[in-house]
């Protein structure tokens, strides 16, 4: 059974290429053909057979019908998809190879595809969309070369690929913590004392005795009738309080300093770069015809 198998490339010249790799490896002459966009339509080289433009035709509906016989004309989304993609590539001035070959070539004519530059169809759609294409439309006419060479050099600086290499420092600081501390509280208590203190006391006492004497001037000035009155006084204990200082409490630190050595582990990006073999590089579409 054969099989047609499909290579888009951005530059013509590896187109051709490919295709003369493809006959060198055994594929038929008459198997191998070339269609690229020309401003006025497209153009098949090689086996193929040309499809002349038709002015009554829109040059995306001859790009589309092109492809739409090489992929069949089934309305399933996902092969409507694919048929347009190729489209598309070719209106924005790719080139298109195609080849048909039994299935025991398949692989074969894969790898020399690959080998001679064919770009990543999937890879190229996700730039279409994130540029805004939303699907095919014939109506748009396609790239001339200053679009195609502006849009080569944005999709040649997409394939770069930056793989930052990270690695973690360890950073050692200090901060302080509480460890521990005292706690000093104040209280005021009570207790009984007690002093010994001598208190004066006076009383009046009344005495009478007996006396034989003249009397006197004295006794004449004292014979006055009257009152008069003796006091008597005595002490009582004044309680008083004085506070003093018995004792003081001094609270202080020590600062003492010690050597810690601080392990921890930190990541960093390695990157390792390998070689893709011919065996893994089946990157291509192929399609049974």
């Amino acid at each position: 059974m054969a099989t047609t198998i499909v290579g888009i490339f951005d530059d013509f010249t590896q187109a051709q290429k490919a295709a003369r790799e493809l006959t060198k490896a055994g594929v038929k002459q008459s198997d191998v053909s070339i269609a690229r966009s020309e401003g006025k339509g497209y153009t098949s080289y090689g086996g193929a057979k040309s499809k002349n433009y038709d002015a009554g035709e829109s040059i995306g509906g001859s790009i589309s019908d092109f492809f739409a016989g090489i992929f069949g004309a089934d309305d399933d989304p996902a092969v409507r998809d694919e048929r347009e993609l190729y489209a598309e590539s070719v209106r924005r001035g790719s080139a298109a190879v195609m080849v048909k070959v039994e299935d025991n070539m398949v692989e074969r004519a894969a790898d020399v595809l690959n080998d001679n530059g064919a770009i990543d169809v999937e890879r190229r759609a996700a730039q279409y969309r994130a540029a805004g294409y939303k699907g095919y439309d014939p109506q748009v006419p396609p790239y001339n070369a200053e679009q195609t060479k502006t849009e080569r050099q944005t999709f040649a600086n997409q394939e770069e690929v930056s793989l930052p290499v990270i690695e973690e420092q360890l950073n050692v600081g200090k901060r302080v913590v509480q460890r521990g501390g005292v706690r000093i509280h104040t209280s005021i208590t009570e207790h009984p004392v007690e002093e010994q203190v001598t208190l004066r006391e006076e009383k009046v006492t009344v005495n009478r005795r007996p006396a034989d004497r003249e009397f006197t001037d004295a006794d004449r000035a004292a014979l006055n009738e009257g009152d008069f009155t003796v006091t008597t006084r005595g002490e009582e204990a004044v309680v008083g309080k004085q506070a003093r200082v018995v004792e003081e409490v001094v609270v202080g630190k020590n600062v003492t300093e010690r050597e810690e050595t601080v392990r921890d582990t930190v990541k960093r990006t390695d990157v390792e770069v390998e070689e893709i073999t011919a065996d893994a590089k089946k990157s291509q579409k192929a399609r049974n015809s």
